[in-house]
């Protein structure tokens, strides 16, 4: 677990910027919302939302976050981050991801670095699930406030969501970064959008 100056970055007021909304946690789907799947979890209104308005009002905080903070974690200034971070929107009674699963079933590799950072409060059923032991299957909720960050191994670690039991919507997003040291090109992509897990694509470097 690492901690953050919110003040320097805050996301949070940059996406209640994107929703109008000045309480992330008590943002509700503007509609009907069936059970998210691994293949419906980014296409609600309001990942559509987020990504759309990223350029103008995210990408700069976040590169600047990325420059900042991704260094004293990785030990080194060389290194590949995720271009566009993952958003996740976990309202009361659903799942922000559809699947317990391990990112190397999505056809990440080994070496990555997964960085998980909320926006709201994130505990019991809202927060992300990840085991404790690697293949044990043994899962716990990290709990994190803002200001903190869940750093681990998503390749290789089994990790999910419950349903949302406890009436408070969490909002975060995550990216990868990857030491150049470990970085080797590959034809593989994304399995849900299909984009190249390359530099260029997928990555990009500072």
């Amino acid at each position: 677990m690492y901690a953050y100056d919110s003040a320097a970055f805050d996301f949070g007021a940059a996406v209640e910027s994107i929703y109008q909304s000045d309480a992330l946690d008590e943002l509700r789907p503007y509609r009907s919302m069936e059970r998210l799947t691994w293949k419906t979890d980014q296409s609600t209104d309001f990942h559509a939302a987020f990504y759309q308005q990223f350029d103008t009002k995210i990408r700069s905080l976040y590169r600047s976050f990325v420059k900042t903070f991704a260094p004293e974690v990785l030990g080194t200034d060389e290194y590949c981050f995720q271009r566009v971070p993952t958003f996740r929107i976990h309202f009361p009674g659903n799942v922000a991801v559809g699947e317990f699963h391990t990112d190397g079933d999505y056809n990440h590799r080994d070496g990555e670095v997964n960085f998980w950072l909320p926006l709201t409060r994130a505990w019991g059923t809202n927060s992300v699930w990840v085991e404790q032991e690697k293949g044990a299957n043994d899962y716990a909720p990290a709990e994190l406030d803002v200001g903190q960050v869940l750093v681990f191994d998503a390749v290789n670690w089994h990790h999910g969501n419950k349903v949302n039991e406890t009436g408070s919507t969490r909002v975060s997003f995550d990216f990868r970064c990857i030491r150049l040291s470990d970085y080797s090109a590959s034809g593989l992509r994304t399995v849900d959008a299909g984009r190249g897990l390359w530099i260029g694509e997928y990555f990009d470097v500072f």
